[in-house]
């Protein structure tokens, strides 16, 4: 469960949507309106909480309602305790840095056991 409370509050936008179904379920052009953003957007982050668990759906009248599954996520939210970092997303430049360090040092194993062969030979 922290696991998946911490995926879910990672991002501000996940965030603004629970609080926003905390009131009342609503349906995919009510939140991308209320939060004045695009519908994809916004459905992008709604999949991710029905997958873990935290929003569910209901089809009623040709549209897809969501609703919180469980409101203690609302508790977690409401408390203030901040994410660990580790939780947190990283900006892309950082993913890039961190891609490449570790690709640095898969070519200099790499390199240590080609003149390990060379050496046998």
């Amino acid at each position: 469960m922290p696991e998946m409370i911490h995926k879910v509050l990672a991002s501000e936008v996940r965030q603004k949507i629970l609080l926003l179904l905390k009131e009342k379920e609503k349906y995919l052009s009510q939140i991308a309106e209320e939060m004045k953003m695009a519908p994809q957007t916004v459905d992008f982050h709604l999949q991710m909480m029905v997958e873990l668990g935290v929003v569910g759906t209901e089809l009623r009248e040709g549209k897809k309602y969501y609703f919180l599954k469980d409101r203690k996520i609302l508790e977690h939210l409401k408390s203030g305790r901040p994410l660990p970092p580790e939780h947190l997303h990283k900006p892309p430049h950082e993913l890039v840095l961190e891609a490449w360090e570790d690709i640095g040092k898969r070519l200099d194993k790499i390199e240590k056991r080609l003149e390990a062969i060379e050496k046998k030979i």
